[in-house]
């Protein structure tokens, strides 16, 4: 695993794209094509133009706090799977993770990343995957939780089958995973079972599990709170509840592996859920290219701790 991780590095700027990628890219081009032919531009580029600076700053900066929730939720499994790294040195990893998905989508995932540089660090390269895919598994459980808690406390959603198949599907499919990790009686049997028993061993730390539970609903409440500073940099003042609904259900959406990076999908679900509340389609896609253009820049700094690397 380390090897082959290491070699795609190598290999970042001579890559060919597969297919897939190649398929997701139009239809996030055509996605997002469709949304701004529903947007008028000069409203657009009105909203972008009056937007508050500060307000930006302040986004940007629970963004990168984000990050550090979620180097902390990685290295609490990490220390669960007896890989011991300083925090810093997580951080790093996740950073150039993040880097990998924005700038790398098919070559190098950013979990692909993230277990090579974990693999390498410490010897342990099934460890170090195990503690990545719970770590994805517990986020998603958290981010299904709180949609669907969502969807729920919202009467106008509970027919809308969209909302409920995303959020239910995403819910049971984690929860029907956390069961069978815990529960099926695994054995050493080949690379896979050996794996398994490496994953399941998390059932032994419950105290972990719940406490990247917890900060799992605290990084989504970071984003909540980095897109309310994003409408308000555009003047949009919106009731708390209303971003604490809409924004699991936007992030839920952006799972779907039919776009790259949730492009597309991302804007047209700020528009579709944010016209609900009354907010002008233009201001609402320019809220969405900010978030995305903010994790982009975050990103940026993983780019430079992988350069410096060589």
């Amino acid at each position: 695993m380390i090897r082959g991780a290491s070699t795609q590095a190598e290999r970042v700027s001579g890559i060919n794209l597969p297919l897939k990628f190649y398929l997701k890219l139009i239809i996030s081009a055509g996605l997002l094509a469709w949304v701004l032919s529903r947007v008028p531009l000069p409203s657009l580029w009105n909203a972008v133009n009056g937007c508050g600076w500060p307000w930006i700053v302040l986004s940007f900066a629970v963004v990168n706090a984000c990050m550090l929730v979620s180097a902390l939720k990685w290295q609490l499994l990490l220390n669960a799977q007896h890989i011991r790294l300083s925090f810093t040195r997580v951080l790093s990893f996740y950073y150039v993770g993040l880097f990998a998905n924005n700038f790398l989508p098919s070559s190098i995932g950013g979990d692909a990343m993230r277990i090579y540089d974990a693999a390498r660090a410490s010897g342990k390269a099934g460890e170090a995957a195990a503690s990545v895919v719970m770590e994805r598994l517990l986020a998603s459980l958290a981010l299904a939780f709180t949609a669907a808690v969502a969807v729920m406390l919202r009467p106008d959603y509970r027919g809308n089958g969209l909302f409920l198949w995303l959020t239910g599907g995403i819910a049971v499919f984690c929860l029907a995973a956390t069961v069978i990790l815990f529960a099926w009686p695994f054995n050493e049997n080949g690379p896979v079972g050996r794996w398994l028993c490496r994953l399941s061993r998390y059932k032994k730390e419950p105290q972990v599990l719940f406490g990247v539970m917890l900060l799992s609903f605290l990084f989504q409440g970071l984003l909540v709170v980095s897109n309310i500073f994003i409408f308000k940099a555009f003047g949009v003042d919106i009731p708390l509840p209303v971003h604490f609904f809409y924004i699991p259900l936007i992030m839920a959406a952006t799972m779907l592996p039919a776009s790259v990076n949730g492009i597309g999908i991302r804007e047209g679900m700020y528009a579709m859920l944010y016209g609900l509340a009354g907010v002008e389609p233009a201001t609402a896609v320019a809220c969405s290219l900010l978030f995305w253009a903010l994790v982009t820049v975050a990103s940026l700094a993983g780019g430079i701790i992988l350069a410096a690397r060589k």
